[in-house]
């Protein structure tokens, strides 16, 4: 389901513009498939829900979690989650040299959640429905409230993780192109130099979830693959992606998806 509402003209702020905005509700496998992009810039934030990016590499965004895409870069994302998930957009138009606040575009940021961050979407969203008098100012007015308050919260989050973020993005690097490996989680805490216990702590502060949740988001996205473009067998993908059982594969995927491997092979 997708609310959404458009500016009727170009007019803004010094070259800025909010083209539209919308809220959405996802389902499991809702996908944005845009592999030239747009004309425009896109500011997608998650409410709630996991977002699989296929950036530079796989990264899940949970709540607080957002993306700036500026004109014409690859916009490829896909809904992972089993429960349905909430989340915002604005698309927007602005200089080339637009600094979009010290963010990097096709990067995933995750900001601490705010509730007036989500008040600010809902008032993008009612001015460009109403569409009264300056409405076009206001919304750009918003959107750089938004953006800011997601710098602040980014840069209150990256506080506490800033010196771990290396060491957990090479573990990220590591299961993305090991997904099918069970490797001991003791191994990916030695590569960080903590212990166990504190790896999981800030592997979850940056991520939103453990390294298993991870890595299970990532052996699912290739099983679902493997399901549309092979003949392996149901038994033959779980073993591929690394799960330990045929049980433990079919009851994850059920999980996600709502249906069992096969039922989703036959869809």
């Amino acid at each position: 389901m997708l609310y959404n509402a458009y500016q009727r003209g170009n007019d803004g702020i010094n070259g800025i513009s909010v083209v539209s905005s919308g809220h959405i509700f996802a389902e499991y496998g809702r996908t944005i498939n845009r592999p030239e992009g747009r004309e425009d810039y896109l500011l997608f934030y998650v409410e709630s829900g996991r977002e699989l990016f296929h950036l530079s590499s796989d990264t899940v965004a949970e709540r607080g979690g957002f993306v700036i895409f500026r004109p014409h870069e690859k916009q490829q994302h896909v809904y992972i989650n089993g429960e349905k998930g909430e989340f915002y957009y604005v698309h927007f138009n602005a200089p080339a040299d637009f600094d979009l606040f010290g963010f990097e575009s096709s990067t995933v940021y995750f900001s601490r959640p705010d509730a007036r961050v989500r008040d600010l979407f809902e008032e993008i969203l009612n001015e460009l429905t109403l569409k009264r008098p300056s409405y076009e100012k206001l919304c750009v007015s918003y959107l750089f409230t938004v953006m800011a308050l997601l710098r602040r919260n980014t840069d209150i989050k990256t506080a506490t993780t800033e010196r771990y973020f290396d060491k957990i993005s090479h573990v990220i690097s590591i299961i993305n192109n090991e997904y099918f490996v069970n490797c001991p989680l003791e191994e990916y805490a030695d590569i960080c130099n903590m212990s166990k216990y504190h790896f999981l702590r800030v592997f979850k502060s940056i991520t939103g979830c453990s390294p298993i949740e991870y890595k299970n988001q990532i052996r699912l996205e290739h099983a679902k693959e493997l399901l549309e473009n092979t003949t392996y067998s149901v038994s033959e993908i779980g073993k591929r992606t690394g799960f330990m059982s045929d049980a433990y594969f079919c009851d994850a995927f059920k999980r996600k998806t709502g249906m069992s491997p096969g039922q989703y092979r036959k869809r």
